[in-house]
């Protein structure tokens, strides 16, 4: 009965500036459209972020050299592709990302990544709220307005409230502002690229370079980024036609995501060799004119909305897949109020920037080996899944032993186990990385192996079968 209901919702329920209807029920094929090269707008637009540019600040924190730089950024972003990749299952299953990890957990087991997924989504999207006030503030500030406290909690709202509206709307209307947005964002960054080249003197780059303990650590930071989106590519795939091309909705995703992430840390990067990024608005300051600063404040704004589009959109999803008897848009709603009140704290009674790291390092731990296991899955399927049984009460096919799947379980957690022993980051350094790696922080590659590996060894007859 319930999986007949998944194929309810009839018509074309998903147009921009409507409300979408659909949840993590399975898309009909005849509301599926558009080609894999639209997914290059949505992950471009989510891309044009603050973040990188903090990131690229702490690789110059960290003394790389220029080729040591560009070289763990070129490699890093490339997991990208794997972020394109596990899209893939969306297309085919019709269906979000943590729905179709029940394959992989099972149909009770499924809860716990599910629940990790939202409290991370719920981070980032307080991250970017954050970010976002924080440009806000400096944009009014620029202009000449003192804020108070009453000022600065309204434009909070309305950065909010706009942010959440969109996500509720749902996927073709986060898609049309995407595109709309990435034209816009990515000019604006574009002009303040010869300004900032011109700034650092040739002695500002470091010569020597980092060493490799050093050098783990800023791969997982730069790493950390496609990690992050581990969770969530499915649900922006999952109104292709069914039988798009595996390697173009790979290829789109990467390319969407990849050009911006460079450009952005890279401009980190040489910005952080000549000026303190502590502040990472306030630090660009000393080196655009004051008009360019003012349109740095207004793509900084523009990219933490359009990032908490596609966050905001996927907790929703992962609320629901934790099997929340809500509907997507009071999903949101519940998820937004949570994000908004962590923001809030972090905006007027915290250190926000004492904890970013820290939360990276945190959320790889736990979605590295998890991501790894989702995708072996998805390679050993050939990305195909028995639908309804994704999305059934009892998980049909997927209901395993009791309701958990054994195998993913045992994969997952020994990479997370793996993962712990091999980090080095400055929230939590193991006595295993800092004795044995010489304080090297391998945690993403080493978990990522570990439960890759034991997945295919547990699972690839089953998997293979189903």
């Amino acid at each position: 009965m319930e999986s007949t209901l998944q194929h309810a919702v009839a018509g074309d329920s998903n147009r921009a500036f409507a409300v979408e209807q659909h949840g993590i029920n399975l898309i009909p094929e005849t509301e599926r459209r558009g080609s894999p090269a639209d997914l290059a707008w949505i992950w471009a637009g989510s891309n044009i972020i603050l973040t990188y540019v903090i990131i690229g600040g702490l690789l110059a924190t960290l003394k790389l050299s220029f080729g040591q730089a560009l070289g763990v950024i070129l490699t890093g972003y490339l997991l990208f592709a794997l972020v394109g990749y596990g899209g893939v299952p969306g297309a085919r299953a019709g269906t979000a990302t943590m729905v179709i990890s029940r394959a992989e957990f099972g149909r009770r087991g499924n809860f716990v990544p599910a629940m990790l997924s939202w409290f991370t989504v719920v981070g980032w999207e307080a991250v970017n709220i954050v970010l976002g006030a924080f440009a806000l503030y400096a944009l009014f500030e620029l202009f000449g307005f003192t804020l108070g406290t009453t000022a600065k909690a309204i434009l909070l709202v309305i950065l909010v409230v706009f942010t959440f509206t969109v996500a509720v709307l749902g996927h073709a209307t986060i898609a049309l502002f995407q595109k709309i947005f990435t034209w816009a964002l990515g000019l604006l960054v574009l002009s303040i690229v010869p300004q900032v080249l011109q700034a650092p003197s040739l002695g500002a780059i470091p010569d020597a370079g980092a060493s490799f303990a050093t050098l783990s650590v800023a791969f997982t930071l730069v790493a950390a980024m496609p990690v992050s989106y581990a969770n969530c590519p499915a649900e922006y795939a999952r109104y292709l036609p069914r039988r798009s091309s595996t390697g173009a909705i790979t290829f789109w995703t990467f390319i969407g995501a990849y050009v911006p992430a460079v450009i952005i840390t890279l401009i980190g990067y040489f910005a952080g060799t000549v000026t303190d990024l502590t502040d990472p608005i306030a630090g660009f300051k000393p080196l655009l004119a004051p008009w360019h600063f003012a349109l740095f404040v207004i793509a900084v704004i523009g990219g933490s909305i359009t990032n908490n589009f596609i966050n905001t959109y996927s907790s929703g999803m992962s609320l629901l897949a934790m099997d929340l008897k809500v509907s997507r848009p009071t999903a949101i709603i519940l998820d937004g109020i949570l994000a908004t009140a962590v923001a809030v704290y972090a905006i007027f009674f915290y250190d926000f920037t004492s904890v970013f790291i820290a939360f990276l390092a945190l959320m790889v731990v736990w979605i590295a080996p998890w991501w790894a296991v989702y995708l072996v899955d998805a390679w050993l399927r050939r990305e195909h899944y028995r639908a309804d049984d994704l999305v059934s009460g009892d998980g049909g096919r997927y209901r395993y032993g009791n309701g958990w799947h054994r195998a993913g379980y045992i994969a997952w957690l020994a990479g997370v186990i793996v993962a712990i022993a091999c980090t080095s980051a400055d929230a939590f350094k193991s006595p295993f990385a800092s004795s044995f790696l010489g304080g090297a922080d391998l945690g993403i590659v080493a978990g990522m192996l570990t439960s890759g590996i034991l997945y295919w060894l547990l699972a690839r007859s089953a998997a293979r079968d189903a």
